[in-house]
C-alpha cells in the first residue's frame, strides 16, 4: 500500500493524525485478515467478506457433500448387492446339484432305499437354499424385500416352505435423480410365489373415477374445450376449461355450470348402454364439442363430436385401484350374490371358504383374503386391470374355487374354469385324449355310453361332448363348489361311474357315485390346481417324487429345473448389471469431486504464497507509517520557522 505524502507548508496537527490514524487502522486490517488467511488457508471466514465468492462456494460445498454422500450410498450398496449375490450364487450350484440326484432316480433299476437316500439328498440341498435365502447382513435380511426385519423363508411340514416378505425394492440415492435398488426380493430371486392374474375386470366408469385413472392409468391432458349448443333458432358457442377437474364428477359439473344459464342447458352422465364412457345431452337442439388449437382433451374424454342431441362418449377404460367397488366390476354388472358365498381356497395343508359378503371394494376383498390365515399375498396385476392372488407356499397345491356362487368366477380367479385348456391340467402335463381312448360312462340306468373327447381342447369341449349324449338327462358342469366336473344322470337309481383309464383320470372324472338317489351328482377331483415353479418348490415335489418313484413327475421336474437354471442366470445377471453401474457411478462421482474441490479451492482456498507476500508488504507499509508519524509528531517550533 503506497504511504500519502505530508503537504508542504503548515498542516493542522488534527488532519495529519486523522489521516495517519486512518492509514495505520487499514493496515494493520489488512495484516489481520492476511494473518487469518495464513492460519487458516481461506479467502475469507464471512460471507460479507466476498458476497460472490461465499455464495458459489456454499453451493459447491453442499454439492461435494451431496457426493460425498452418494458414495456412501453406492458403496452401501455394494457390499449388500454383493453379498447378495454370494448367498444367491448357492442356487446355481444347488439346481446342477440336485439335477444329478434327479438323473440317479430315474428308471425301475433304482431301488426304493436308493431312491429315499436320494430324496434327503434333496431335502438338505433345500434346506441349504432356505439357509441362504434367510441370509441377513448389515441387520437385513436380504430377501424379505421390504420387510427386512422378518426372517423371510420358513420351512413348514412335507417340505413346504412359505415366504414371509413382499416384492417390493429398497431403493437408494447414487446421484440426482438416479435410484437403483439395493435388495432382491424373495419372489425375484426364488419365484415362490403361485399366481392366479384375474385379467381385465373392466372397471366401469363412476363419477368419483379419477381423470388420472383413465386410459389404464395414462390418464389425460386436460384444457380447453369448445362447445356449440343450438335451439334451432339461436345458437351459443363457449370455451370451456376442463384444467381445474380432477374426476368424472368434475368434468360433469363444469360443463353443466357452464351453460345453466343458456337457453340449452346441458346434461353430462355416465352411459348407461355402456358404463364405460360420458354421455352428453342437450335439453333441446344440439350440442357439438370440440378441442380448441393444441388440445386434446374432448378427444381424451371420447366426447368429440358434431353436432347431434346426445354425445355418447367412447370407453375411457379406467384403471382398477383399491378403491374400485366389486360392484363396478365386470361393467358394473358385479360379482354376482356374495352372502353365503364367497370363495373356496385350498392351500397346501390349508383349506378354508372366505367370506366376502362385507367386502364392498377391491381393498376390503384383498384385507379378507390376507386375514383368512390360508397364507395368501394380494396385489393389483401388473397391466392395471385386474387384482392378482398368490400363495405364499412353494412345494403346495393352490387353488381357488366357488362355494355355490360365482364370486372366483366373476372376479377371475378361479382356477378351473370351462375355458381351461387341457394341456395345462394336472400342472402341465394334460390330458391323452384320443379316439382311441373315450371316455365310458356308465349310466344310472345301467347303459354305457363311450364319449369321443379327441377333439376337445378346453374344459368346455369335454362339457359339450358329455351334454350332447342325452341332453337335460346326462348333465355335466363345473363343480359347483371347489373345482372339478360334476356329472348328474336321472336316466335311473343305480350307480353312476366313470371307468379308470389315463383320460379321465387326467379329467379327474374316474370315480362312481354308488347312491340310489339320481340327484345326488359324480363329483370330479380338481385337475387344475396351481403351483410356485421357482427352486424351492420344485426341490420339495422332486424328493416327493423320488420317494413315491415317480418317473413321470421327475420328468416334468427335470424340464422345468431347467427353465428355473436359465432363469437364475437371468437373475443373477441382473445383479452383475447393477454391481457394474454402481462401479461406472463411483468412478463417475469420484472425478466429479475432483473437480468440485478444485472449484472450491479456487472460489475459498488462500493462495499462501500471495497472502505471504501481501503480508511482508502491509508489514513494511505499517512499519513506514509508524516512522512517518514518529517524525510527524516529534517536530518542534523550530521545525516550522
Amino acid at each position: 500500500m503506497s504511504l500519502g505524502p505530508i503537504l508542504p507548508g503548515r498542516l493542522p496537527n488534527s488532519f495529519a493524525a486523522s489521516r495517519l490514524t486512518s492509514q495505520i487502522a487499514t493496515a494493520r486490517t489488512e495484516i489481520q485478515r492476511l494473518q487469518d488467511q495464513l492460519t487458516t488457508g481461506q479467502q475469507f471466514l464471512v460471507g460479507s467478506e466476498d458476497p460472490s465468492s461465499a455464495l458459489r462456494t456454499i453451493i459447491l460445498q453442499k454439492r461435494l457433500e451431496q457426493n460425498q454422500q452418494y458414495v456412501a450410498n453406492v458403496q452401501t450398496d455394494r457390499s449388500l448387492l454383493a453379498t447378495t449375490e454370494d448367498a444367491f450364487s448357492v442356487v446355481s450350484d444347488s439346481i446342477n446339484q440336485v439335477k444329478t440326484l434327479v438323473l440317479q432316480g430315474f428308471g425301475d433299476t433304482v431301488s426304493d432305499d436308493a431312491r429315499q437316500g436320494l430324496a434327503t439328498e434333496v431335502d438338505g440341498v433345500l434346506r441349504g437354499i432356505i439357509n441362504a435365502a434367510n441370509t441377513k447382513f448389515r441387520g437385513l435380511y436380504l430377501f424379505g424385500g421390504s420387510a427386512s426385519g422378518e426372517t423371510p423363508f420358513e420351512l413348514l411340514g412335507s417340505g413346504q416352505v412359505r415366504y414371509n416378505g413382499d416384492t417390493q425394492s429398497l431403493n437408494s440415492l447414487i446421484g440426482r435423480g438416479v435410484q437403483i435398488a439395493n435388495n432382491l426380493d424373495g419372489v425375484t430371486a426364488f419365484n415362490s410365489l403361485a399366481t392366479v392374474d384375474s385379467g381385465d375386470l373392466d372397471v366401469a366408469l363412476t363419477l368419483d373415477t379419477k381423470l388420472s385413472n383413465l386410459h389404464g392409468g395414462q390418464g389425460l391432458n386436460l384444457g380447453s374445450v369448445t362447445v356449440t349448443v343450438d335451439d334451432g333458432t339461436d345458437s351459443e358457442t363457449l370455451s370451456v376449461d376442463l384444467t381445474p377437474a380432477r374426476t368424472i364428477g368434475d368434468v360433469k359439473a363444469i360443463l353443466e355450470d357452464t351453460f345453466s344459464g343458456s337457453a340449452v342447458n346441458l346434461t353430462v352422465d355416465i352411459d348407461p348402454a355402456s358404463l364405460s364412457g360420458l354421455r352428453v345431452t342437450a335439453s333441446t337442439g344440439t350440442v357439438a364439442i370440440s378441442d380448441v388449437a393444441g388440445s386434446r382433451v374432448a378427444s381424451d374424454l371420447g366426447i368429440e363430436s358434431a353436432a347431434v342431441a346426445t354425445i355418447n362418449g367412447g370407453d375411457l377404460d379406467p384403471r382398477i385401484t383399491l378403491q374400485s367397488k366389486l360392484s363396478d366390476l365386470n361393467g358394473g354388472t358385479g360379482i354376482g350374490a356374495t352372502s353365503g358365498n364367497g370363495l373356496l381356497i385350498s392351500n397346501g395343508s390349508k383349506s378354508g371358504v372366505v367370506d366376502i359378503s362385507s367386502a364392498e371394494t377391491i381393498e376390503d376383498l384383498f384385507n379378507e383374503l390376507q386375514l383368512a390365515g390360508l397364507d395368501l399375498a394380494t396385489d393389483l396385476n401388473d397391466s392395471g386391470n385386474g387384482i392378482a392372488v398368490s400363495s405364499r407356499v412353494s412345494g403346495a397345491d393352490f387353488s381357488i374355487g366357488e362355494n355355490n356362487g360365482s364370486n372366483a368366477t366373476l372376479l377371475g380367479i378361479r382356477t378351473l374354469t370351462a375355458d381351461t385348456r387341457l394341456v395345462d391340467l394336472n400342472h402341465g402335463l394334460g390330458v391323452p385324449v384320443s379316439s382311441e381312448r373315450p371316455l365310458e360312462i356308465t349310466r344310472r340306468d345301467g347303459s354305457v355310453v363311450q364319449v369321443d373327447v379327441s377333439s376337445a381342447v378346453r374344459i368346455q369341449d369335454v362339457l359339450d361332448a358329455i351334454n350332447a349324449v342325452d341332453p337335460g338327462n346326462l348333465v355335466a358342469s363345473l363343480n359347483t363348489v371347489g373345482n372339478g366336473i360334476t356329472l348328474l344322470d336321472n336316466s335311473g337309481t343305480g350307480p353312476l361311474s366313470v371307468a379308470s383309464d389315463e383320460t379321465s383320470q387326467a379329467l379327474g372324472l374316474a370315480g362312481s357315485e354308488t347312491g340310489t338317489d339320481n340327484t345326488v351328482a359324480l363329483t370330479g377331483r380338481d385337475t387344475a390346481p396351481r403351483e410356485s415353479q421357482g427352486i424351492l418348490s420344485l426341490l420339495s415335489s422332486i424328493s416327493v417324487a423320488l420317494r413315491n418313484g415317480d418317473d413321470q413327475e421327475l420328468t416334468r421336474l427335470s424340464s422345468l429345473l431347467d427353465d428355473e437354471s436359465s432363469r437364475t442366470l437371468q437373475v443373477r445377471g441382473e445383479l452383475g448389471t447393477r454391481l457394474r453401474t454402481l462401479d461406472e457411478v463411483e468412478n463417475r462421482l469420484a472425478d466429479e469431486e475432483v473437480q468440485l474441490n478444485d472449484d472450491l479451492s479456487h472460489e475459498f482456498d488462500a493462495d499462501l504464497s500471495e497472502v505471504l507476500t501481501a503480508f511482508l508488504a502491509y508489514q513494511q507499509t505499517l512499519q513506514a507509517t509508524y516512522q512517518v508519524a514518529s517524525d510527524s509528531f516529534g517536530l518542534s517550533l523550530l521545525s516550522f520557522l
